[in-house]
């Protein structure tokens, strides 16, 4: 994200100029989207597009190899936006699902906005920006620093006070929810399954 361009949120595809809403509802709602096993991946890629294109007529008569790539450069180019992948061990902070109203509450505490009102509004980059800038005594940033804390052995400090941090470190734990990268690894999995196959040696 650089202060010096513009958010151009269009991708070129032979010829075609497809239009994209980034906006931070619609991502979240595409997170969600990749963990529901009701629909099948090529639906799943469908309703995707169906999601950010905002000129649906730029992507008529793709077949899904095509959409499928639309797809991938989306989340590669728009919201992951080339970021560092976690290493796998690490265990996760953040829920966008289940801390949700910890991050409600900590931007109107901040900032004042109310993301209800600010959904298809609100750009994706600019609500990372936003999310990542809170300050460290909002909801979310005092959750995240519970679950993320060292407490101290025993001895170091008393009992009681070490009692509390283990059970405010319990209480706020993600121990079974979806990090960042199992949300790319769905994806990948999804593009794989829809890759198309050839039986030519050496492809």
């Amino acid at each position: 994200m650089k202060l010096t361009d513009r958010l151009d949120d269009t991708i070129e595809y032979r010829g075609r100029k497809i239009r994209l809403g980034l906006y931070f509802d619609v991502v979240l709602r595409a997170f969600e989207l990749l963990q529901d096993e009701y629909f099948t991946e090529a639906e799943k890629i469908d309703i995707l597009l169906q999601m950010f294109v905002e000129n649906p007529d730029s992507i008529a008569g793709l077949d899904m190899h095509e959409k499928t790539l639309i797809v991938q450069t989306i989340f590669d180019k728009f919201i992951s936006d080339g970021e560092a992948k976690q290493t796998g061990n690490e265990k996760p902070i953040l829920d966008f699902e289940k801390d949700a109203a910890y991050i409600y509450a900590s931007f109107m505490q901040d900032y004042g906005i109310d993301l209800f009102e600010a959904q298809g509004k609100l750009h994706w980059k600019k609500f990372k920006a936003l999310l990542f800038g809170l300050r460290d005594d909002t909801k979310l940033m005092k959750v995240i620093g519970y679950r993320t804390m060292d407490v101290p052995p025993p001895g170091k400090i008393p009992h009681k006070e070490r009692q509390r941090l283990l059970e405010l470190k319990r209480f706020y734990s993600l121990d079974n929810s979806q990090t960042a990268d199992d949300i790319d690894s769905k994806f990948d999995q999804l593009a794989d399954i829809l890759r198309p196959k050839t039986n030519r040696e050496g492809d």
